[in-house]
């Protein structure tokens, strides 16, 4: 691990939640750290995309496809994805740590693998790709380097940063401009067409396998290009040429896998895995070991050979040749042989007894298989397995506590290396977690999302508690029981208290700003609104909305009403109007109206008040004989009276 302080991202924190401690390792596309999630108090590795990748929105997409392709996983053998985002320019993901080695580090130190070891590591790269395939995903990238060895021997996968997803493939979308993965561990059609399916994925693990078993890549050059050019056009050749001794089903396991002929490979990891363990079975004891021990067992057998007096002697062949003939009794001389004719009859009997013991061996132990272990599995992945056995496979109804992930094989039956025939029963039985489980956060979030996520983690009896409480809105979870991060017991019930709010005050008949005054002080936002009353005294609430003892929640809002007074009514300008014309308008508006003539005058040139006053008010109206404005007597128009600057002058 690189503890240097020198990287300026070591020591701050991603997103207020992820604090960076130090440099693990940098790539061609990222910078993994080591840190801390401050939330969830776990360590974690953080992949952070280069600063020159993330102005480009294609490496970003690409990158961020790795999140959303490995979270549809959920795999004993795949790292993990926990997070993505994007905090000041950095885009990263959250993943699972993995302290250890990778499996090329293990490879620079021991060269190669036996056949045994090579096999055993090989399997559990297949199952974690099998259920890649399974969900409809390719790696894209399988090499020793993006596999990890745990301190406690296990083995994950990582790096699905070059993941497809195969339905895109479907629809034409895998062609990036470029070819992407390493040269040593591409296919032909990843080369030639630039298109990747789940057997391109096969191709390169046969060809990790064979680095496995040798200590050397199949096709080396000077450069990327002159590797390419071998993986089409040459075939990959057998290990045994290179390592004396190896099995022919360990090469049929390389050449299966690696045909240049992407239709001739077997389909997807599945397969192969499936492939891997019957070759496996079908190895003697020790078998996939031969080539590193050439061990060859103490087998003693019994022969007849003619001796030098036309006699024959029964002599013993052994490891060493032969072993030292019977010496001879006192009174006859050498030990006579059977006589020629037996020799048919001992042959057929030597033939009977090898059919005999064989049918024997395998009525009693030959024919049975092992159940393989797959506890830990995946559903799909389980059934890859199991299928190669092949058996038939029966999914329990229930699920049953185990601390298997939920959803993976928790139990089989019959158990792990209980030997079965093919065609029989083993059933599995799937986890749904430990019974025991840290209890959640939900403080603060409304009922039903905290009852769903409860429901979600398996806790089938949920009690509800309502209290009042001015800091919670109404219907979200005040405390728990057991409290946020207690160990839970699934099958005990969980208590959860929930805020029913608390009553509007009554703030009716009280002055404006004291009613905004109380209602603030209760947490609730104000709203006002005005409206004449004949029985409330202007700047007195009306009315409000929620009403007085309405369940509310901090922060709700409440519209009070205020009164501003008496309707007031506009009164009309009727200036120049005729008398009973104003009259009636005004009376029509609920005003009284008194007239008072000036020279019994019936033309409206002033009234009093103006302005606005309330119904019923008294409009006084002053009459003249003469229009507003005009003189006192006819002028051009003064033949009918009504003209605009003159009176009524001369037309009566």
């Amino acid at each position: 691990m690189d503890m240097t302080t020198a990287d300026p991202l070591v020591g701050t924190t991603l997103d207020q939640r992820y604090h960076v401690e130090a440099r693990v390792a940098s790539g061609g596309m990222a910078t993994v750290y080591v840190a801390r999630d401050l939330r969830l108090d776990r360590r974690l590795a953080c992949k952070v995309m280069h600063a020159s990748l993330a102005q480009d929105p294609s490496f970003v997409r690409r990158f961020i496809n790795e999140a959303h392709s490995v979270a549809k996983l959920s795999h004993p053998n795949v790292v993990q994805v926990y997070d993505q985002g994007t905090d000041r320019g950095h885009v990263y993901l959250a993943m699972e740590y993995v302290p250890g080695r990778t499996l090329r580090d293990m490879l620079n130190e021991r060269g190669r693998l036996s056949a045994d070891d090579a096999l055993a590591v090989i399997s559990p790269v297949l199952a974690a790709l099998g259920a890649a395939h399974q969900a409809g995903l390719v790696h894209r990238d399988v090499k020793p380097e993006n596999v990890l060895l745990t301190e406690d021997g296990r083995v994950k996968v990582a790096d699905f940063g070059l993941a497809r997803a195969v339905e895109s493939a479907q629809q034409g979308n895998t062609r990036t401009g470029a070819v992407m993965g390493t040269a040593a561990y591409l296919a032909p059609e990843q080369i030639e067409q630039g298109t990747a399916d789940a057997r391109t994925d096969v191709y390169a693990a046969g060809i990790m396998l064979y680095e496995l078993l040798t200590g050397s890549q199949p096709h080396t050059g000077d450069s990327p290009i002159a590797i390419a050019y071998q993986h089409v056009n040459e075939d990959v050749p057998r290990p045994s040429r290179t390592v004396a001794g190896l099995p022919p089903e360990i090469d049929t396991l390389v050449t299966r896998a690696t045909e240049r002929d992407a239709g001739y490979r077997l389909g997807d990891a599945g397969q192969y895995l499936a492939a891997v363990l019957n070759a496996k079975s079908a190895l003697p004891a020790g078998g996939a070991a031969a080539a590193d021990t050439a061990h060859v067992g103490d087998v003693r057998a019994t022969g007849v050979l003619p001796a030098s007096d036309g006699d024959t002697s029964t002599l013993e062949v052994g490891v060493g040749g032969l072993a030292d003939e019977e010496p001879p009794g006192p009174a006859r001389g050498r030990r006579r042989g059977p006589d020629r004719r037996t020799y048919p009859m001992l042959l057929v009997a030597g033939v009977l007894a090898v059919v005999l013991l064989g049918f024997g061996w395998w009525f009693l132990l030959g024919r049975y298989e092992p159940v393989p272990d797959v506890v830990g599995m995946q559903e799909h992945g389980a059934r890859a397995v199991l299928g190669g056995v092949p058996v038939q496979i029966d999914v329990g109804d229930g699920r049953v506590y185990s601390e298997q992930e939920a959803g993976s094989v928790a139990e089989v039956e019959p158990a792990v290396d209980e030997r079965v025939l093919p065609g029989e029963t083993v059933t599995i039985l799937l986890s749904k977690g430990p019974r025991s489980v840290s209890m959640p956060d939900l403080v603060g979030q409304d009922v039903a999302d905290a009852r769903s996520a409860l429901e979600d983690g398996g806790f089938a009896d949920i009690v509800e508690e309502e209290t009042s409480s001015q800091e919670h809105p109404a219907g979200a979870v005040i405390s728990t029981d057991p409290e946020p991060g207690a160990e839970a017991d699934r099958e005990e019930p969980v208590t959860l208290t929930v805020s029913e709010g608390f009553d509007v005050p009554d703030v009716a008949g009280v002055q404006q700003d004291q009613a905004q005054s109380t209602l603030e002080e209760a947490g609730l936002q104000v709203s006002v609104s005005e409206e004449p009353s004949e029985d409330v005294p202007e700047g007195e609430v009306i009315s409000q909305d929620p009403a007085a003892g309405a369940t509310v929640s901090s922060g709700d809002t409440v519209t009070i009403t205020v009164s501003s007074g008496p309707d007031r009514i506009e009164i009309p300008d009727v200036t120049g109007w005729k008398v009973d014309d104003a009259k009636k308008r005004l009376e029509e508006l609920g005003f009284k109206v008194k007239v008072t003539r000036v020279l019994g005058g019936d033309n409206v040139t002033g009234y009093s008040p103006q302005g606005a006053a309330e119904k019923d008010t008294e409009i006084e109206l002053v009459a003249s004989p003469f229009p507003p404005g005009g003189d006192d007597g006819g002028g051009d128009d003064g033949g009918n009276g009504n003209g605009n600057g003159g009176g009524n002058g001369g037309g009566d």
